[in-house]
């Protein structure tokens, strides 16, 4: 039987990288003040817009920047991180069908692959980028490959757990920011209560090796979002591998596509919206749980459109299905091109753009990045099957995994020969 690509995966790995870097940008031109603005904001987007209505703007910036920031906020922030999310969820399960078929035992000679993630997204951590989300990506792989290999009803229990206990835990932050800004005044707080000197120091990028030795020292504070991102996977995991499964991306799945768009567009962005508009605290709730629920919207909306085209690329969409074949390299990747471009140990744009005109500057240099990295996957892919980074890493785990799957059947191949001997 011959197992035809399906495009729309690629296409929502694409865009899921260069939504994450239009995210992410962000964070490389930042300040540290910037930073912490964003997560503790003193007004709410709605209360920001009643500013510019009365003619009292305190926001610092003029209207249409603002305007720009405010929309590219509700529709990014969380959004792609939610899609990244589950397009690892649903390549577990690709790689878990592909073994079966390959009458491979799961998961196998797959852990060494989940354990190579793990560790390249710690280099990834400590050398390139503080936000990595590989680290995480690759635990949650360990923890859910096992769970894959259980029964539909093992892994649904295993997935409403998951999902009941992030959402629980991201309700409990938000309700704790609440009840700390309701008790000390945000204007009222010293910088030594909120953290911002720490912030400074974490995000100081005039030396590149002073940035390397505090993520390093610092890994245990520096890598909390692992663990918000390990059980947020598990759930988010789970789902998308059910979904896969369920036939979201074949041409009978049009009854499950228009029931997960229903849901996440009609309920759960209205719901995002809602409370990033309105609310001033509840970062924890829309970047980690609302916006994942429109994740998957989205990428029922993707599979959507490519089941209705008949699974063909077209010219809009052959660009950023390059990137999404050359995802970990080009994730990789961009986070070294922004680091030399904004920090000051390179280029230090961050500094050159701060001012009035900083969005439309940040907005051209993710435009010519995004350029830069749909030629390069284009040009590469032109000549090889996978990308650079995609290569090494499948020379480095390749010869692990044929061993242990080695190990595995030698052993099951003995038991059943016990087995034999005792008929």
């Amino acid at each position: 039987m011959v197992y035809r690509r399906i495009v729309a995966l690629d296409v929502a790995r694409g865009l899921a990288i260069l939504g994450t870097l239009l995210t992410n940008i962000a964070i490389f031109a930042s300040t540290s003040d910037d930073l912490f603005s964003a997560i503790f904001p003193e007004r709410s987007n709605a209360g920001e817009a009643q500013g510019f209505i009365r003619g009292s703007n305190d926001t610092g910036i003029p209207f249409i920047p603002w305007l720009i920031e405010s929309l590219l906020y509700l529709i990014t922030d969380g959004k792609f991180l939610g899609l990244l999310t589950i397009m690892f969820g649903i390549g577990v399960e690709i790689q878990r069908q592909s073994r079966q078929r390959q009458g491979l035992p799961w998961p196998g000679g797959y852990m060494w692959r989940a354990g190579i993630l793990v560790i390249e997204g710690l280099l990834n951590y400590i050398f390139i980028f503080e936000f990595d989300v590989l680290m995480g990506y690759g635990l949650t792989a360990l923890a859910v490959a096992p769970i894959m290999a259980r029964s539909e009803k093992v892994q649904k229990r295993w997935m409403i757990v998951g999902v009941s206990i992030h959402v629980f835990v991201m309700t409990a932050f938000a309700v704790i920011m609440i009840l700390l800004n309701n008790m000390v005044p945000l204007e009222e707080q010293g910088t030594e209560t909120l953290g911002t000197e720490d912030l400074g120091t974490a995000f100081a990028t005039d030396s590149y090796w002073d940035m390397v030795q505090y993520r390093a020292i610092d890994i245990v504070g520096g890598r909390m979002e692992v663990a918000i991102m390990f059980f947020m996977g598990i759930g988010v995991f789970l789902l998308g591998a059910r979904l896969y499964r369920a036939g979201l991306f074949q041409p009978d799945g049009a009854a499950l596509r228009r029931k997960v768009m229903f849901y996440c567009f009609g309920i759960g962005l209205p719901v995002d919206w809602g409370l990033r508009i309105f609310t001033i605290n509840a970062f924890p709730l829309t970047r980690y749980v609302t916006s994942t629920v429109v994740a998957f919207g989205l990428l029922a909306l993707i599979a959507w459109f490519y089941v209705k085209k008949g699974n063909v690329l077209g010219v809009a969409g052959r660009p950023i299905a390059a990137v999404g074949r050359m995802a970990l390299t080009c994730y990789v990747l961009q986070n070294v091109i922004a680091s030399i471009i904004f920090y000051d140990f390179g280029f230090g744009v961050a500094r050159l753009i701060d001012g009035p005109h900083y969005t439309y500057w940040v907005l051209l240099i993710f435009a010519l990045m995004s350029v830069f990295l749909v030629l390069l996957s284009m040009a590469w892919l032109s000549k090889f099957e996978r990308g650079p980074l995609e290569m090494v890493m499948r020379m480095a785990y390749e010869p692990l995994s044929k061993r242990r799957d080695a190990r595995i059947l030698r052993k099951q191949a003995q038991q059943f020969r016990d087995s034999a001997d005792h008929l």
